[in-house]
């Protein structure tokens, strides 16, 4: 950046009649311009970082988005299992599932700067933060309770009992009123009132595993892994409103930033089942490489990115046409995925081997790998 610069004629000394008034005025103007080149430089200069949770190396890996290089990894507790970042991005919560604790990570220092113990048995896994950033709700697989933390005092408030074990997913209402559940052992989705802890549970098919909130946040879908099917319930009502039949297992489902369409992976079929919004019907079924285990929209909604685990391969989606356009080779035991926040670039983590991938999306081109990552690299999330 280049400054002008202009000619200033001798201010008066300090002992002439008002030069020391007239002087702390213009160090008074000059302060803010200064605060404001400072942090437009910094801003120029800021890139976001990808933390990548590595569950046998019990850290999460920091990669630069801008060289996609590993630039620091930060030691977590035992068991490592998935990531939450908070409203603002500026902290990072990691589920320790064999440590039973939760680690809370300074996104900007990269360190690590509490540890908040839970049931050690209980094996914390998916989280959800408010999104006043003021609480965190965490699920357990082998406790039937759903610990609230909160994030000020990094103490656990309460712990909301709602039967069963493995419970799989949780996401809040787009205004914070209710947390749902996935509440895999029990075939029901359990709501949480944030206000009052208070539970009501909707049955759904079998093994609910994943759930999507559509952009308006009137309908909240359900992938049933056992049942092969989508519940689709009103958050209005909390009722089932429809059941859809899709392939066998599904397991991931995400809703089209648009709100148009509902895309599932069926892991055991191998392909995705798409649902219209609409008439809550499938209205096609797609051929993918063996088990996709992930879906993911751009950020603008015009593709869809399938990772399948076993085959090693990332299927790009085109939503308008709804045909594949590009299967891309990435590595082995290609499982969660993330889209840097400009939408540029396309990351999946390869769980069998210890790199990420790294998708240019303008040309569909696979970039090279980022290597080291760490061991069985799993959850990832951008940070600021």
């Amino acid at each position: 950046m280049r400054i002008k610069q202009t000619s200033v004629k001798a201010a008066p000394s300090k002992s002439t009649p008002g030069g020391f008034n007239r002087r702390r005025i213009v160090k008074k103007c000059l302060l803010p311009l200064l605060f404001i080149f400072y942090a437009f430089a910094s801003s120029a200069l800021a890139h976001p970082n990808l933390f990548v949770v590595t569950r046998l190396s019990d850290a999460v890996a920091v990669i630069d988005d801008s060289t996609d290089q590993v630039i620091t990894r930060i030691p977590v507790g035992n068991g490592p299992v998935r990531i939450t970042m908070s409203p603002d991005g500026l902290k990072a919560y990691v589920s320790n599932g064999q440590a039973g604790t939760v680690s809370v990570l300074d996104t900007v220092a990269l360190t690590t700067t509490a540890t908040i113990q839970l049931d050690p048995k209980s094996r914390p896994q998916e989280s959800a933060v408010t999104p006043d950033g003021g609480r965190l709700f965490v699920v357990h697989q082998l406790s039937p309770t759903i610990s609230v933390i909160d994030t000020a005092s990094k103490l656990v408030i309460t712990d909301v009992f709602i039967g069963g074990h493995q419970a799989k997913d949780i996401l809040f209402t787009l205004d914070g009123r209710f947390a749902y559940v996935a509440n895999y052992s029990q075939g029901a989705v359990n709501v949480i009132d944030a206000a009052t802890y208070q539970v009501t549970t909707i049955p759904t098919g079998a093994g609910p595993r994943r759930l999507a909130i559509s952009p308006t946040g009137d309908r909240l879908f359900v992938a049933n892994n056992f049942d092969n099917s989508v519940s689709a319930i009103d958050t209005g009502t909390q009722q089932v409103i429809a059941t859809i039949p899709v392939g066998r297992k599904p397991r991931a489902i995400a809703v089209t930033p648009s709100g148009d369409a509902i895309y599932v992976t069926n892991v055991q079929d191998a392909t995705v089942s798409i649902i219209d919004s609409g008439t809550l019907t499938v209205i096609k079924t797609i051929s993918v490489p063996t088990k996709p285990w992930n879906v993911i929209f751009t950020n603008d909604g015009t593709m869809a990115f399938v990772s399948s685990s076993v085959a090693g391969e990332v299927s790009v989606i085109d939503t308008a046409t709804r045909e594949v356009i590009a299967t891309l080779e990435t590595g082995s035991g290609s499982f969660f995925s993330a889209i840097n926040p400009d939408g540029t670039r396309f990351y999946v983590s390869n769980t069998s081997d210890t790199t990420v991938s790294v998708i240019d999306i303008q040309s569909l081109t696979v970039l090279p790998v980022i290597p080291d990552v760490g061991s069985y690299p799993f959850d990832m999330a951008f940070g600021p």
